[in-house]
């Protein structure tokens, strides 16, 4: 062979290699372009690619189809706008004027399928050559339930915050940092604070002196231990009274209260009055005391309770209507009959106790609930031996002034009746005192008429 045909045959042999190169590659770019799509096709994802320029669709994955229930064909024929709702549209455009061409995360976006049905998705999309046009290829990845269950769960935030918001009860929840995490309108009403003020910030460090009395080791004590707490204490700064129930939670503690300071005042008033009145009842020997509808003793006054001692032996606390002597307690229980039907009276007793008469005034009054029902009877027993003593002196002194009336008014006017007729039967004239007669008549009849005097005083008697 010569020079000649050796070259041919080598240029022969090396176009028969590069051509079998040739189709090597083109097989291989073959498989690479169906294991691509058959990957794109299959992948259960939703994925498209569409026009940077006319945002055609240039292609989609059967995931996408199944989402948005459009044929493949019919996808061709769309433009990515018609997978929005009109209200996105203006904010997708806006995006795309500033999108870069590395990857991005284009967040939550509202789309639609064929049906018109709507559905939350999070979208990822990047710049790609597809059929030497400049392309986007964007991965879906539906969050609709996510998104649902995001929103009802706000929906129900909102409506417990709207529902804590309207009860007139302060509540506020605290995480295990002591943070605020919530605060109700009537806790900031109580504690003269915003929930912007306090949202966030230590407890401790906002209300200082809150570490003071119980509130801090019962929060402590529910927060360690994990249990429920009640108990009451003041707020000495904000002079608020609160009813505390605290409750632990899954980040911390929830506290309920209830603002008690005029109760707490009314309390204090219903205490002060109640010494008042206990003072001035017990500031008298007479003897205070109220029954119930069944005639057992409510209350009492010092007094009382010293007779019952005296009679029983036994305090207040252990004493009974059996205790008594029944015979002694009938007049009682029959006065208590009595004034169960809404009567006031009073009765006086008479008996002899150790040998002396003994007089006692008995009062009884209802007392009545607000519905004007009698509910009990008060009871006032006062010893009046001492006035009915002095009424029968009294009484013996006027016998005796009305006997010596009747002595003055008989007796003593008879004989001076008498004088004065023989005063009459003398003759001034012929008597040697005529001048003593008529001044012994005045003296008679002055002295007649004191003796009418005392007559008529004592007949007033």
């Amino acid at each position: 062979m010569n020079v000649v045909g050796a070259a041919l045959a080598f240029i022969l042999i090396l176009g028969l290699v590069l051509y079998f190169r040739q189709q090597k590659q083109q097989r291989t770019r073959e498989d690479s372009a169906d294991d691509y799509k058959r990957l794109f096709d299959g992948i259960p994802t939703p994925m498209y690619i569409y026009d940077d320029k006319t945002f055609r669709f240039l292609a989609v994955n059967d995931a996408a189809i199944e989402q948005y229930g459009y044929t493949r064909e019919e996808f061709l024929n769309l433009r990515i706008t018609d997978i929005r709702p009109p209200e996105e549209i203006p904010a997708l455009l806006k995006f795309h004027e500033s999108l870069p061409e590395g990857h991005v995360n284009a967040g939550r976006m509202l789309h639609w399928n064929k049906a018109g049905q709507r559905f939350y998705v999070s979208v990822y999309t990047h710049y790609t050559m597809f059929e030497g046009k400049g392309a986007r290829q964007v991965l879906i990845v539906n969050i609709d339930e996510k998104m649902r269950a995001e929103q009802i769960v706000s929906e129900k935030s909102a409506e417990l915050e709207n529902m804590l918001d309207s009860i007139t009860d302060g509540f506020y929840a605290l995480n295990r940092n002591w943070e605020v995490t919530f605060m109700n309108k009537a806790a900031e009403q109580a504690l003269s604070c915003t929930r912007e003020e306090v949202m966030g910030k230590n407890l401790w460090d906002f209300f200082p002196n809150s570490r003071e009395g119980r509130f801090y080791p019962e929060y402590e004590r529910a927060m360690n231990e994990r249990v429920s707490v009640h108990f009451e204490e003041l707020d000495a700064p904000l002079g608020v009274w609160g009813s505390m129930n605290v409750y632990p939670t899954k980040d911390g503690i929830a506290v309920y209260f209830v603002d008690i300071t005029e109760q707490k005042k009314i309390q204090e008033k219903i205490y002060n009055d109640g010494q008042n009145l206990r003072a001035i009842i017990n500031n008298t020997r007479d003897l205070i005391w109220s029954v119930d509808r069944h005639s057992n003793i409510i209350t009492g006054n010092q007094a009382f309770w010293d007779r019952v001692k005296e009679l029983t032996g036994k305090n207040e606390d252990e004493v009974t209507n059996a205790d008594f002597v029944q015979e002694r307690m009938k007049v009682f229980f029959e006065s208590y009959e009595r004034a169960f039907k809404g009567e006031v009276f009073s009765v006086v007793r008479q008996r002899e106790i150790d040998g002396k008469q003994v007089y006692e005034e008995l009062s009884f009054n209802p007392i009545r609930d607000v519905h004007n029902e009698v509910i009990g009877v008060n009871c006032f027993l006062r010893d009046i031996t001492e006035r009915e003593e002095h009424l029968q002196k009294i009484e013996n002194q006027n016998k005796r002034l009305r006997e010596i009336a009747w002595i003055h008014s008989h007796l003593v006017r008879a004989p001076l009746a008498s004088i004065l007729g023989l005063v009459q039967l003398c003759d001034p004239n012929d008597s040697p005192n005529a001048e003593i007669i008529p001044m012994l008549k005045k003296s008679a009849e002055d002295l007649d008429k004191v003796i009418q005097d005392i007559t008529v005083l004592t007949d007033k008697l």
